[in-house]
């Protein structure tokens, strides 16, 4: 149902949902048990009564194969900025709710601690929460490479013995950055779909290297190590089961390699991970979201990046008979957790013709997640492209900076 009013039931919470045109609103009017969440205008909607979606059985993974970081552009010529209506806080986009607030400066330093010591967080506020919406045209070309110092790559090739052991081996690399000081336990993100591109870096590590000096503590971030991790030879098996397994290999078999590794040692002899949770990231698109999400849901990360998200009916299970499809109703049902999460779906993504009632509709999908989010309280940013498709290379290197801006505010150093 392209630019009407979607609605529908699931497991034993309702979220009814309105995709309007009202310039006050974002396309994801909801309500939610009942209540209108604060900050909506309440925009159009249409209840349909039932139990859980219909299944549509075990689907593969949607188009377009290993789409993380390295997906490619979207189908919108053009060069910069984007035209919303509304008056937002952030330089890209602009706000449809009526959530805002100032923001809590950082941590002058804004770098790695100068000890051994773990960083820590603060509540930032909820500048850049809420939902927003970005139009065409959009960026074309890549995040621009600034002169600043770029990090070392690192790569090993493993084989899961634990959790994944008949899928294959798979290359790992990780991104260690000028700033990092020997023996500091660093703040890391996970990527999944990690694919190193074959030279340069990819456009994400570009986009978090801009940001690790920036004057402005709103937008600097701390330097990041980046563990690339591609999947084994059952993306959607590893990726959209929703359970503990993904964040057990990330956390019991991907990390100790990355700590133990030789090449890293030789550079780094004390080099370490943070084991903070607020230290730990995890990113996503598509199928990866699920994943990064499982890894903040089950395990100890504590922000999300997830672009056009499959929170869709993936893979099928006994404890989750709707698959991914149900972290909406299980965010409802459970107090809320000390996450951010960021999230993004385009107009145009998958399944957008599919009817209210489909648990495949991704952009369904993400409007459910953003409406859980905002009813529990959450620090969550939901961004609506207008325009875009499935991971829209476009609207990614648009949005990188702002995105990993958000992600990491509240993050101090010692």
């Amino acid at each position: 149902m392209h630019r009407s009013a979607f609605g529908f039931l699931f497991a034993s919470v309702p979220l009814i949902f309105g995709c309007g045109s009202s310039a006050s609103s974002n396309p994801n009017s909801a309500v939610v048990g009942g209540k209108t969440p604060p900050g909506n205008s309440g925009g159009a909607a249409t209840a349909i009564d039932g139990g859980s979606p219909a299944g549509n059985g075990v689907a593969t993974a949607p188009p377009g194969g290993s789409d993380g970081d390295a997906s490619g552009g979207g189908p919108h010529p053009g060069a910069g900025g984007q035209a919303v209506a509304g008056g937002g806080t952030d330089a890209a986009t602009s706000s449809s709710s009526s959530e805002g607030g100032g923001p809590t400066a950082l941590d002058a330093t804004a770098g790695l601690p100068s000890s051994a010591d773990e960083g820590g967080a603060t509540d930032p506020g909820t500048l850049g929460d809420g939902d927003f919406t970005i139009s065409p045209p959009y960026m074309t070309g890549r995040v621009a490479v600034t002169n600043v110092p770029h990090s070392t790559a690192y790569a090993f090739t493993m084989t899961s013995t634990v959790v994944y052991p008949a899928n294959g081996p798979r290359v790992v690399t990780v991104y260690i950055p000028q700033q990092y000081v020997d023996g500091v336990a660093a703040p890391f993100i996970v990527v999944q779909d990690g694919n190193a591109p074959a030279t340069g870096l990819p456009e994400i590590v570009t986009a978090g290297e801009n940001l690790y000096g920036d004057p402005s503590p709103t937008n600097r971030i701390p330097p990041l190590v980046w563990v690339f991790v591609p999947p084994g030879s059952d993306r959607s098996g590893e990726y959209d089961t929703v359970s503990d397994a993904y964040s057990r290999f990330i956390n019991g078999e991907v990390l100790p390699l990355v700590e133990s590794n030789a090449s890293i040692k030789a550079a780094y002899p004390n080099f370490k991970l943070t084991t903070d949770p607020d230290g730990r990231a995890a990113y996503g698109c598509s199928s990866g979201a699920p994943a990064a999400m499982g890894m903040a849901w089950f395990a100890d990360y504590h922000r999300v990046v997830s672009y056009s998200g499959s929170f869709v009916a993936l893979q099928k299970t006994t404890a989750h008979p709707a698959g991914a499809w149900e972290y909406p109703a299980m965010i409802l049902a459970t107090p809320a957790k000390p996450l951010r999460i960021f999230l993004e779906v385009g107009q145009d993504d998958n399944g957008y013709m599919a009817t209210a009632a489909s648990d495949m509709n991704w952009v369904i999908a993400n409007q459910n997640m953003a409406a859980a989010l905002k009813m529990q309280g959450y620090h969550y940013r939901f961004l609506f492209a207008n325009g875009a498709t499935h991971c829209d290379g476009s609207v990614k290197s648009q949005t990188y900076e702002e995105t990993l801006s958000w992600l990491w505010r509240g993050y101090a150093t010692n």
